[in-house]
């Protein structure tokens, strides 16, 4: 049965939490919502920007047009940035992920979108590692599962292990996903879920971690 291993590539790979919560703090202004930035930034981590609105008690002055318009002007700030300004990447997870794609299917999930993942790829030297992207852009806690199906079936796989924060596996656990947690205990806590294995590091997702999510069925031996 072919597996693949989809991971979320922002904040793990990519540098984008600081433009992404500065362009939510900004769209939040301009409806008149007054909010710390810090505040915004810490609810943005890990998350996406409908999921960071969520936990901003700020943003519930916001009706629905409101949240939407909020959404919109925040995904548009921050595309504007990063298509003159490509995010950096940590070359050390580069060559863990390039590792990682030679042992399994590789696909990634991310909050920008397809086009905009694929060119940060492609700037890493990773686009070859990678067989499917997805976005997770635009979409609430309750449609991210969608997203995460998305990789594998792109992946044409009928498995599929996610590795991400653990406010972002629910998705994947609904998708029917095996999880992985990625993060610090906080993480895991903050979300009130708790992953299938937790790893500190992308170091630490090795063989042994993805067969322990697998594990042989139990088989009752025959009578003699």
């Amino acid at each position: 049965m072919r597996r693949v291993l989809v991971v979320e590539i922002e904040e793990l790979l990519f540098d984008t939490l600081h433009t992404r919560a500065s362009a939510l703090h900004v769209a939040l202004s301009q409806e008149g919502i007054d909010a710390d930035f810090d505040v915004v930034h810490s609810a943005h981590r890990g998350v996406t920007a409908a999921m960071a609105l969520d936990r901003l008690a700020a943003a519930r002055q916001l009706d629905a047009t409101g949240r939407e318009l909020v959404l919109h002007r925040a995904a548009t700030t921050a595309s504007r940035v990063f298509d003159v300004h490509a995010p950096s990447f940590d070359t050390g997870v580069r060559d863990q992920l390039v590792a990682l794609a030679a042992e399994l299917p590789l696909a990634v999930v991310t909050r920008a979108t397809v086009e905009e993942a694929q060119r940060w790829l492609a700037a890493a030297d990773l686009e070859a590692s990678v067989t499917a992207v997805s976005s997770l852009a635009g979409l609430d806690a309750e449609q991210q599962a969608t997203a995460w199906h998305d990789a594998v079936r792109r992946a044409r796989a009928e498995q599929g292990v996610a590795m991400a924060s653990a406010a972002l596996l629910v998705g994947a656990r609904r998708a029917g996903l095996r999880t992985v947690q990625l993060g610090d205990a906080y993480d895991r806590d903050r979300a009130g879920y708790h992953a299938e294995a937790h790893v500190a590091s992308l170091a630490e997702m090795n063989a042994a971690v993805l067969a322990g999510l697998f594990p042989m069925p139990h088989v009752t031996p025959h009578a003699s």
